[in-house]
């Protein structure tokens, strides 16, 4: 049997940010751009130049050793499964196009590159499209410039105190690119670091169990990948069960958003047999609007759509419906609307966000972490963007929006293919409604996730609000290297964790642990010595990068 390195369950930003950054030498996170320059600069020149020792007068760097193979440390074996295709991304860009979104909601620091902070606003001024940038006017508005702040102080002669601090040359931040910049940008990230052969396959995780291989000897190796494993004292590792057999690997890295497929909320008159020709959740919709609903369409008889949700996408469903023809449609939300630039509040995305997280990261509990999580979010939300966009389908009739409104009762006709008794809390007047979306999100909760049972009955971990209690480092615990990044590292990663924030920051925080474990096993195994990066290559790389003693070059060139 094969052993992977590493296996990467889903295929999406989470799931490549953390790949991209598993092969990234010098990852912006822990490196100054000064840092960066000096370290590229030794990688690609250091070997081609002699150093003098003054007291020998000989050279420091041989021919030898200048010529000699330099040996990377991060040739990780990996492999990435996911359930919705072969390819990065797979469900991100169906998503996309289904709901024909052209920007993102999150601003241009955020992204999964992890060679610079600034990586997508370069790609986009290096390929000239700046067009394609959508300004988040107000945004940095809101808060309080150090300019404005030196204007009201000589206005009044007194230090304003309010507001957070901002650097208005931060403007070109609270930009959001279109959604084919940003995909492009992806694609480069996939080239640069070679992860689109034969990395990612279509296949279905069942179930994820960690044990010896001994305990695993009943496994059907014709199913999975017939090699001998690389190492002959292999310790623990993890069989993964999928719909294509049995994979290895001795780390796992989940990447699945919220992790658990979408539900429907519970509803008196509603048939759950899925799929149904009377409604879909949003996650889940193929042709929008459905084929019985374009036939009205095209035969310009009126048809009625309801939508039940608060957040962003319920807008954008509405807002293409009436695009494609749909008469009305009715906007169901069961609290208030609220309208934000992001999922989360402004002083958990701008660039002084540390001091929040800081405030997280050390809170007493879970409890209390899960408590800040869900105040930061407030639940669903749109931009104000999309509030004009509404406005204006609100004016004009063609959209007919309900806070505080939930759905009590259905009923269905089969014979005319519609909802023609629909009962609301407040008693809504509603006519024979052709189609209903649920746009309510999908629950996080790994209690209820499948393929994790296994692995919580042999290893369990804490669970508050759904969300596990990971170790520090975004491990399932201390013995078991299964890692978590994305929404279900929600209690680790801060309010941020399931958007392009959280994906980058959790990357960063699992590469590290990742490479120590793996540095561990092969000690452990005799296939590397002491070090993975040997000689003066790895005296360089350590003296750059700020780790162990930077005095021990300057010993190690004087001896």
């Amino acid at each position: 049997m094969h052993i992977h390195d590493v296996l990467v369950v889903g295929a999406g930003p989470c799931g490549l940010a953390v790949a991209a950054r598993l092969r990234e030498h010098t990852p912006s996170a822990t490196f100054t751009d000064d840092e960066h320059q000096r370290y590229h600069w030794i990688r690609k020149h250091g070997r081609k130049i002699n150093v003098k020792n003054y007291r020998t007068n000989v050279d420091s760097f041989d021919s030898a050793k200048r010529h000699a193979p330099r040996q990377e440390h991060n040739n990780i074996d990996m492999l990435v499964l996911d359930a919705d295709g072969g390819d990065w991304m797979t469900k991100w860009k169906k998503l996309f196009r289904s709901f024909e979104i052209d920007y993102l909601r999150s601003p241009m620091f955020f992204h999964i590159d992890p060679a610079d902070r600034d990586a997508l606003l370069g790609y986009t001024h290096e390929n000239a499209r700046d067009g394609e940038l959508q300004p988040l006017s107000g945004c940095v508005g809101r808060e309080t410039s150090k300019h404005r702040k030196k204007k009201k102080r000589h206005a009044t002669g007194r230090v304003a105190q309010g507001g957070a601090d901002v650097d208005e040359r931060d403007r070109k931040d609270y930009f959001t690119p279109s959604s084919s910049l940003f995909d492009s940008h992806c694609r480069e990230v996939v080239e640069r670091y070679s992860l689109a052969e034969n990395i990612v396959r279509k296949e279905v995780v069942q179930n994820i169990e960690y044990d010896t291989l001994a305990a695993f000897e009943d496994t059907d190796t014709e199913s999975g990948v017939s090699e001998q494993s690389s190492f002959s004292d292999e310790p623990k590792v993890f069989r993964i069960k999928t719909d294509n057999g049995f994979r290895f690997a001795r780390i796992v890295i989940l990447a699945v958003g919220a992790g658990n497929a979408p539900s429907v909320p519970r509803i008196c008159g509603l048939p759950y047999s899925a799929p149904h020709a009377g409604y879909c959740h949003a996650m889940q919709l193929g042709r929008f609007p459905p084929k019985h609903v374009m036939t009205k369409i095209a035969n310009r008889v009126p048809s009625y759509l309801l939508i039940v949700g608060g957040g962003l996408t319920s807008v954008q469903l509405a807002d293409l419906a009436i695009k494609r023809g749909v008469e009305k449609v009715w906007l169901l939300m069961r609290g208030a609307l609220k309208v934000k630039y992001f999922d989360v509040d402004l002083e958990w995305v701008g660039k002084f966000r540390n001091v929040n997280q800081a405030a997280f990261w050390s809170a007493d509990s879970d409890e209390e972490r899960w408590e800040m999580l869900m105040k930061a979010r407030n639940g669903g939300s749109i931009t104000p963007r999309y509030k004009k966009i509404l406005d204006a389908h609100v004016t004009r009739g063609r959209i007919s929006l309900h806070t505080h409104t939930t759905i009590e009762n259905l009923g269905w006709d089969p014979s005319s293919r519609t909802w023609d008794s629909v009962a609301t809390s407040t008693e809504l007047p509603l006519p024979a409604i052709d189609y209903i979306v649920f746009a309510t999100g999908v629950k996080s909760d790994i209690t209820s996730t499948p393929y994790l049972q296994h692995l919580q009955d042999m290893y369990a971990v804490d669970v508050v609000g759904g969300l596990p209690c990971l170790n520090d480092d975004l491990m399932w615990c201390d013995d078991v290297p299964l890692f978590v990044t994305g929404r279900l590292a929600g209690l680790r990663l801060g309010p941020g964790a399931p958007n392009l924030v959280g994906a980058r920051v959790g990357a960063e925080r699992i590469a590290w642990n990742v490479t120590d474990i793996l540095e561990r096993r092969r000690k452990m195994s005799g296939i590397i010595s002491d070090t993975i990066e040997t000689g003066q290559d790895g005296d360089l790389v350590d003296f750059v990068s700020g780790r162990n003693n930077r005095f021990h070059i300057l010993d190690n060139q004087s001896g």
